[in-house]
């Protein structure tokens, strides 16, 4: 078997281990490994949060393996590994363009990478939404999970697609994506070769000694085969042929194609030689000048004032706004589908970090779900002890105009029944001083206990009502009074004062 073939096969598998992870994390039950086990493995990730939070982040841990690979290796994490770069190269092509594009592009990873670092090291974590296995991520899981995601009971929340299982934000995460693929039609993975950060920084680590290619002069005949068989146009005509291992992707292409075996990897430092793309004088001064733009936009989120967004339980604003990657693990694995990407860019966490959705789903009590797969613990697994006194900042409200119990006195009490923290929601008699247009002896009607209630929203998924009758609103939603005129939101405070009477339609 030839070295293409090889690596062409462990392609393949690596990209069939990043989808069953990926789409398998959206299934309730836990797995051998993470769902997040690329994101964890990617340096850029990890390092990225260690610059924005100014402390080591545990699971960049898992990341130091993909550097010493490349420092050992070169570049095989984008030949052999990366699920976005394998992506690129299986998918159809147009007739390859008459010119290539030019060396000077390749200078465009290191801006990127500039960008990327810089913003996190003051503490923005925006441009993340660059980085290959999150542009690959976001979008899998977001259409996966109409599928084969599970719910709280084990029932799909997706499968019917006529009820807007597939969000409008799983489109949105198609963007980046699709933008990555069209780059395809200026050269194949034009992306991974000019533009990607993470392939920036394994560039730079790559320039160390290690395994590299290398060309026996002996037996070379100067046929140039492996130089218009090289993928990324790492060797070069002159200097014998040699290769920039900062480009190298060893993928052994040039192995393959040379007749004689001139062509071959060992352990050397790489040839430093100047290269016709490296940067010029102005070329300093124009990335520095896009640099210095793409930083001032990264920033532009947290000089604003923060949106009122309903965060998961064991995060905060400032948290995500440290360590949040924008992997999208998180919202993949919330087993209720309570968890969509921001879209704000109000917020000091900025776009593309998790928050509570407003459609009627609740966020079930002790689940922590969305914090297994975060790569960089921007969701916090609380223990045992956080778990008990974790709270949403808000509390569930009883519309008595549309309650069932409290508007029409018929007997319902679902809400009380769904709630899973003893005493949050009671019930009580329904006030004598409220019409009753069905007759009768007063029914039971739900009563939030203010104190108790943690904001999971599970009454709301329970309510019979469309839009439901009772949950916690969003805080830019919330408002004293939602239900009959003199009544105080959730019912009396004292059990059988009565209300202000109203009409009852």
């Amino acid at each position: 078997m030839s070295w293409s073939r090889l690596r062409r096969l462990v392609q393949i598998l690596f990209l069939v281990a990043f989808v069953g992870l990926t789409v398998g994390g959206l299934q309730l039950g836990s797995a051998w490994l993470p769902s997040g086990l690329f994101s964890r493995l990617d340096p850029l990730v990890g390092l990225s949060a260690v610059l924005a939070s100014r402390a080591f982040v545990a699971f960049w841990a898992a990341a130091l393996l993909t550097l010493a690979l490349t420092a050992f290796f070169g570049r095989a994490w984008c030949g052999w590994i990366c699920p976005l770069g394998t992506v690129l190269e299986i998918v159809p092509l147009p007739a390859k363009p008459r010119r290539a594009a030019s060396p000077r592009w390749r200078l465009g990873k290191y801006a990127t990478l500039t960008v990327v670092l810089g913003a996190a090291l003051i503490g923005n974590l925006g441009p993340m939404i660059l980085d290959p296995v999150t542009i690959i991520t976001r979008p899998l899981q977001e259409l996966a999970k109409a599928f084969v995601g599970n719910d709280a009971v084990g029932q799909s929340i997706g499968a019917d697609l006529g009820r807007g299982a597939v969000h409008t934000v799983a489109f949105l995460s198609l963007l980046p994506l699709l933008t990555v693929l069209a780059f395809n039609i200026v050269d194949r993975r034009f992306w991974c070769h000019n533009l990607c950060p993470l392939g920036g920084l394994l560039a730079l680590v790559s320039k160390v000694p290690g395994v590299r290619r290398r060309v026996e002069s002996e037996t070379c005949t100067s046929c140039a085969r492996c130089a218009k068989i090289c993928p990324t146009g790492a060797v070069q005509h002159g200097d014998g042929f040699a290769s920039d291992s900062a480009e190298c992707t060893m993928c052994l292409s040039c192995v393959d194609a040379c007749k004689t075996g001139a062509n071959a990897f060992g352990f050397s430092a790489p040839r430093l030689s100047a290269r016709r793309y490296e940067p010029s004088r102005r070329d300093a001064v124009i990335a520095l000048g896009a640099t210095g733009f793409g930083l001032a936009a990264a920033v532009l989120p947290v000089a604003r004032t923060n949106a009122e967004i309903l965060r998961p339980p064991s995060t905060s604003e400032a948290r995500l706004a440290e360590l949040c990657v924008r992997c999208g693990a998180c919202y993949g694995a919330c087993p209720t589908g309570s968890l969509r990407p921001s879209v704000s860019f109000t917020s000091e966490a900025g776009p593309w970090t998790p928050m509570l959705d407003e459609r009627p789903a609740h966020c079930t009590l002790k689940c922590n779900r969305c914090a297994q797969p975060c790569p960089t613990d921007a969701i916090h697994t609380p223990t045992l002890v956080e778990a008990i006194t974790l709270d949403l900042g808000v509390k569930a409200e009883v519309d008595q105009s549309g309650c069932r119990a409290w508007a029409r006195n018929h007997e319902c009490m679902l809400c009380q029944n769904a709630c899973p923290i003893a005493g949050a929601l009671g019930g009580e008699e329904r006030p004598a001083g409220l019409p009753r247009p069905r007759g009768g002896s007063p029914v039971q009607v739900p009563v939030v206990n203010r104190d108790l209630c943690v904001g999971c929203n599970q009454c709301a998924t329970a309510c019979v009502m469309r839009p439901a009758a009772i949950g916690a609103p969003l805080p830019s939603r919330s408002s004293p009074s939602l239900g009959v005129p003199g009544m105080p939101p959730g019912g009396p405070s004292v059990p059988g004062t009565p209300g202000t009477p109203s009409d009852v339609q």
